[in-house]
């Protein structure tokens, strides 16, 4: 194997597709990729979402570096075609992160709703659509293009809740938790994570990062929380190391999957959640 001249977790020369790039997580995965030296960042979000952050981003790092994409996931035929003009203008991906996830009433997220013994097969169908469905569109359209050119990253973004289930003590007192499509895609999507790697191999390795308690205190929306929820103090005495996770906590491990650091890592998925599951 070649010996790779730059650091250790470079991402220099590298062009990274992110979908939900405005998100909770994909505003710091976003930063996270260019602070490591991509080539360039595509963005995919929803029509209207987050372009104050676009301003942020092309100011920071510069217009050239950033391409954003307004894309309405559930519309398949438009995202096959802007994927493909994607590549047309770029000419290669070399690392796609599948982030997005439809966090909303439609999957059934803290509405009375969406718990199980209501959860309606409108919501099931769009907790699989956003969350397997979305990654592996992007996987067929741009993954088999990095298997012909010899090389590629994906990664998925999957949960804890697809390897464990919430219990539902968490949630007793509260409107807040969290609807079974949502365990359900997540477990789905870690076994198309093994799936792909084992059809794109050997050209193009596909992990999968599993993060834990991580809640989102930053904006108003379906999966948003408050800092002194219940839920909250309870998932804290789960955790070995003690504390709420951050985004941040998941940064390392997206650019480490990213760059040629984990060049002989395939079909794997890294538990970010501070020792929450060993338990």
């Amino acid at each position: 194997m070649k010996k790779n001249k730059l650091a250790p977790f470079s991402l220099k020369g590298k062009t990274v597709l992110l979908t939900g790039g405005a998100g909770f997580f994909g505003k710091y995965f976003s930063k996270a990729v260019l602070d490591q030296g991509a080539d360039r960042l595509i963005v995919i979000d929803r029509p209207g979402t987050g372009l104050d952050f676009k301003k942020e981003l092309g100011k920071k790092y510069g217009k050239s570096k950033l391409d954003w994409c307004e894309v309405d996931l559930y519309d398949h035929k438009n995202t096959e075609t802007s994927y493909k003009k994607i590549l047309k203008k770029v000419k290669k991906i070399d690392v796609l992160i599948n982030n997005a996830f439809d966090f909303s009433l439609k999957t059934g997220f803290n509405d009375p709703s969406g718990k199980l013994e209501n959860a309606t097969h409108d919501q099931l169908k769009a907790s699989f659509e956003s969350g397997i469905y979305w990654a592996i569109h992007a996987t067929q359209i741009l993954g088999y293009p990095m298997k012909k050119r010899g090389a590629g990253s994906i990664i998925n973004v999957c949960s804890m809740y697809g390897v464990v289930v919430p219990g539902p003590d968490l949630y007793e007192g509260t409107d807040k938790f969290n609807p079974p499509g949502y365990s359900m895609a997540k477990a789905g999507l870690l076994q198309f994570t093994k799936y792909s790697a084992s059809f794109l191999s050997p050209e193009v390795r596909v992990n999968a990062v599993s993060p834990g308690a991580i809640p989102n205190l930053e904006g108003k929306t379906y999966n948003s929380i408050t800092s002194k929820n219940p839920v909250l103090e309870r998932l804290y005495k789960k955790i070995l190391l003690k504390r709420m996770g951050h985004p941040t906590d998941l940064t390392g491990a997206i650019i480490f999957l990213a760059s040629d650091s984990s060049s002989y890592i395939t079909g794997q998925n890294i538990i970010i959640d501070g020792g929450l599951t060993v338990t």
